[in-house]
């Protein structure tokens, strides 16, 4: 049986296959997320794979974001594979820098970690322009680029960019991971005390996110007023399930 290529969750384009070979290649080993149970049902954060994130303002999207950031670069530092990055443009460095060591402590880990251990931390990647094949270098190499959010980290020149140029934009930066086998996290901020699933009248963010996403992850309050967070997850091609995340 011929090798099969696979850009992320997608085989190589250009050539057809049989179904039985596509189902006979074997997938690759997924990240663990930090949150069980979104790993069982997703296989954790694979290779070259696109995950969106939303959340109203004070729902915990960074906190996610670092708590997965976090989960990641300590099983690729155990592996020796690689590195885990987290852009994140509005929390100041520093403060993000503690998020990610009491991340570090609640997912189990020692209070002093090796540095490869934790995520690298940025306040702003620059994202590939269309048709560009490149991107920034760090971000080639990483196993896993978190981008909390993604609008914080276009160029000014796109700022002002259609909602078509928006979804070309972010289909190319997805191609782009997955002929490096990124795994690429985005992130998106709803409203303050959105109500309801996601919907793109709601945040311009919500129709480009459901176009690229192989995951998608909703985050909200549970019903009845109560605090405790929780997300529902959406799986490309498979199915959807809603959850308690763990304690901030």
């Amino acid at each position: 049986m011929t090798s099969l290529h696979f850009d992320g969750p997608m085989v190589a384009g250009g050539l057809s296959y049989q179904v039985d070979e596509l189902l006979a290649a074997p997938g690759p080993a997924g990240l663990p997320t930090g949150v069980e149970w979104i790993d069982q049902m997703t296989g954790g954060l694979a290779p070259g794979s696109l995950w969106t994130v939303l959340g109203a303002t004070g729902v915990g999207v960074t906190t996610f974001a670092t708590r997965l950031a976090t989960a990641t670069a300590t099983a690729t530092a155990a592996a020796a594979t690689g590195t885990v990055i987290l852009a994140n443009g509005h929390v100041p460095t520093r403060s993000l820098a503690r998020q990610a060591q009491q991340a570090a402590g609640r997912l189990g880990q020692t209070e002093v970690q090796p540095p490869s251990s934790l995520p690298r931390l940025a306040s702003w990647l620059p994202l590939p322009n269309l048709g560009d094949d490149s991107w920034d270098g760090d971000c080639e190499r990483a196993d896993v680029v978190v981008l909390d959010t993604w609008d914080e980290m276009w160029r000014p020149e796109h700022w002002d960019n259609t909602r078509e140029q928006r979804l070309a934009s972010l289909r190319w930066l997805r191609e782009v991971a997955r002929r490096n086998r990124t795994a690429l996290v985005l992130t998106g901020r709803l409203p303050h005390g959105s109500p309801g699933a996601p919907r793109p009248d709601m945040h311009w963010a919500v129709e480009p996110f459901d176009d690229v996403a192989d995951v998608n992850v909703w985050l909200d309050w549970s019903d009845g007023g109560s605090p405790t967070r929780v997300a529902t997850v959406r799986v490309r091609g498979g199915g959807s399930a809603r959850n308690r995340l763990p304690a901030a």
